[in-house]
């Protein structure tokens, strides 16, 4: 059994960042920042405005998921929840091409393989995030791939940077 839940962090902010810095070599898992001044290094920016503990895991580059071949499994950056809500979130700092590999190769495998391992239904609110620091606001929305990600996962896809707890 894969344990998403296993080494996380509990965080009582009600506005905080998520980074991930650039894989130069060596690969770090994302973090929590909750220092303001940092606040250009934040690719998602958190509101918990009830200020309930929320619990945090890096997911890619922390927790080994691994394909039927013994590869590597392609995985979202973190995990955020508390007792009613849990978001999935991929980070990315990309202009081109960056929201279908967010999606498609990131965001669905991790929650195939929690779905595997976890009961998602005990979450009431289940999201994923896309977020791309170089791109946090769209020109047109995205309410067609979302719905299609909603009817076939059973969670609502969001494509941006806002992160809101429930």
């Amino acid at each position: 059994m894969i344990d998403f839940f296993e080494g996380e962090t509990e965080i009582n902010s009600e506005f905080f960042g998520i980074c991930d810095n650039p894989d130069t070599g060596v690969k770090t898992p994302a973090y929590i920042d909750s220092d303001i001044g940092n606040e250009n290094k934040w690719i998602a920016v958190v509101n918990n405005h009830s200020k309930a503990p929320v619990y945090f895991n890096p997911i890619d580059n922390n927790i080994e998921i691994k394909r039927e071949n013994g590869e590597m499994e392609n995985r979202c950056d973190a995990l955020l929840h508390n007792n009613c809500w849990i978001a999935f979130i991929e980070l990315k700092a990309q202009r081109r091409n960056w929201i279908k590999r967010a999606v498609e190769e990131q965001l669905v495998p991790t929650i195939n393989v929690f779905k595997q391992n976890h009961d998602i239904s005990r979450f009431k609110h289940r999201y994923a995030y896309a977020c791309n620091r170089l791109k946090p606001k769209f020109s047109y929305s995205h309410k067609i791939e979302m719905q299609e990600f909603y009817d076939i996962h059973g969670v609502r896809l969001v494509i941006g940077c806002d992160v809101h707890v429930k």
